[in-house]
């Protein structure tokens, strides 16, 4: 991967007030780029609003070019988080409504 179009991209998008850092430019180069455009790539803002929309799904169930297995894995995690969540807020909806006297 070319150093400057990693170093330019990066510079553009903190630009707009992006976080990141060079490792997660360059994977996403990598990953939407052709290895034969990288030499003479010249960043928009519409990269910018593909690398934002990349980022979200990034490590999640609905990242592209996963196999099914890892987002079967992805997707169970999900599940599990949600329902230490949901735990949580019935917790706090009984103590505040213990609170309130709203039974």
């Amino acid at each position: 991967m070319n150093a400057l179009v990693i170093t330019e991209t990066m510079r553009f998008f903190r630009s707009y007030g992006l976080k990141c850092d060079e490792k997660l430019i360059e994977e996403w180069l990598e990953t939407t780029i052709p290895s034969t455009k990288t030499f003479d790539y010249q960043v928009s803002e519409d990269d910018l609003y593909a690398f934002n929309e990349w980022c979200r799904w990034k490590g999640t169930a609905y990242e592209n070019g996963i196999d099914d297995k890892t987002k079967i894995v992805r997707l169970l995690d999900e599940i599990n988080e949600l329902k230490c969540e949901l735990s949580l807020l019935k917790k706090e909806k009984e103590r505040l409504e213990g609170k309130l006297e709203i039974f």
